[in-house]
């Protein structure tokens, strides 16, 4: 039997990982670490580039399960080894700019594993040395970057979501009443309509989490910016300062069945295990790249309500576990909406939807798509004499 080629993964700085969901990791890093576990698995030798102070917690998987961690250190003695690099990237600007990544890294063989592109300032004579690829998670990114013509294929593999059983542990048999929104609130029409939502349906409970709130389309630096944003969270303790902010952007205090709890990162489980309904409202207008949240819910059983501004609202239309209403939604809307998933929430339903995630969208089986894609990129390249066979 022929041996699986090896892989390097590069991607977010990792300075920890340990026995908690995701490895205790948020955001673009929890790719890389879903990927790095389910390819070893699948017999790849991986190798997972971590920070150089990288502390392994991990304790209840063998050392022979887990891929082997460099250090940042290490990289040029390792990576010239290995058969192919996996950038775990999400796009490059913000590869670069957010995280003082490498999005161009050197090597032969290359899978950007870059989940949507923003039309940026992309450096393609670098891009395309040596043999490379591009994936995105949604038709719509393949066709936006096909039309550029680059000369490097695309393919779709969207993103995956998390097979742990912790997951499936946290499933409650919650009430029904109970609705929830999790993660950065990134534009003010997204606070406006959770204001709508919660005013409108007043026998909803609405929680809110979240780390931080501030407009995308403010200039960078701007009060309201993502750098300087109307109130970042690091505790349990802004309900007063969100309600300053409802006063500011929806002139209104917050709605009384609404409560802001700030950030809970690394209890995100937990928190939807015990919500039944999920909101997620556009977080960019027309946004053509998914976002993670909607596979996030379903995985937990969250019944979903979501407009159609990203292409993620796709799974609740494959599942059938929610309704998607418009980005203007109507009171009537909005209000027909929570009634038809309060008829859907059931334990029975949470359970059959969220293994439904699992087995359609969960790592192990991005990790055999990636497996394909890059047992595919590592084939010998064609002498000039063969291509002209």
């Amino acid at each position: 039997m022929t041996a699986l080629p090896s892989v390097y993964i590069y991607g977010m700085p990792i300075q920890a990982i340990d026995d908690s969901i995701y490895g205790g990791l948020f955001g673009n890093a929890t790719r890389s670490v879903g990927l790095a576990f389910n390819l070893q698995k699948r017999g790849h030798e991986v190798f997972l580039e971590v920070d150089d102070a990288f502390e392994n917690k991990i304790t209840t998987v063998a050392a022979e399960s887990q891929p082997i961690f460099v250090h940042e250190r290490d990289r040029k003695q390792v990576l010239p080894k290995v058969d192919v690099l996996l950038m775990s990237c999400t796009n490059f600007d913000s590869f670069r700019m957010m995280f003082y990544r490498d999005p161009y890294l050197h090597h032969p063989k290359k899978v950007y594993a870059c989940c949507f592109d923003y039309n940026q300032n992309t450096n393609f004579d670098k891009l395309k040395l040596g043999r490379s690829v591009i994936t995105f998670n949604n038709e719509i990114q393949k066709k936006n970057w096909d039309r550029k013509q680059t000369g490097i294929d695309a393919h779709v593999i969207p993103y995956g979501v998390n097979e742990g059983q912790s997951i499936d542990d946290a499933i409650q048999d919650v009430a029904k009443e109970d609705v929830i929104w999790l993660g950065e609130i990134r534009r003010h029409d997204v606070l406006e309509r959770l204001v709508k939502f919660a005013k409108i349906n007043q026998d909803a409970r609405l929680n809110i989490v979240a780390r931080a709130i501030f407009d995308a389309g403010i200039e960078a630096g701007a009060y309201g910016s993502r750098e300087n944003p109307y109130g970042e969270f690091t505790t349990r303790d802004g309900p007063e300062k969100f309600n300053e902010i409802l006063r500011e952007i929806c002139d209104t205090d917050t709605p009384k069945n609404a409560t802001f709890l700030g950030p809970m990162e690394g209890l995100n489980h937990e928190v939807l295990g015990a919500h039944s309904i999920g909101l997620d409202f556009s977080r960019f207008p027309g946004q053509d790249h998914d976002n993670t949240k909607i596979m996030d819910y379903l995985r937990s059983g969250v019944c979903v309500i979501c407009d159609e501004g990203t292409p993620s609202y796709r799974f609740v239309k494959e599942t059938g576990y929610g309704v998607i209403v418009s980005p203007d939604f109507s009171d009537d809307e909005i209000r027909e909406a929570f009634q038809t998933c309060r008829e859907m929430v059931s334990l029975e339903n949470r359970k059959r939807v969220s293994q439904m995630m699992c087995d359609l969208h969960g790592w192990g089986t991005r990790a055999q798509q990636y497996s394909e894609l890059i047992s595919q990129v590592a084939q010998p390249s064609k002498k000039w004499w063969q291509i002209f066979k």
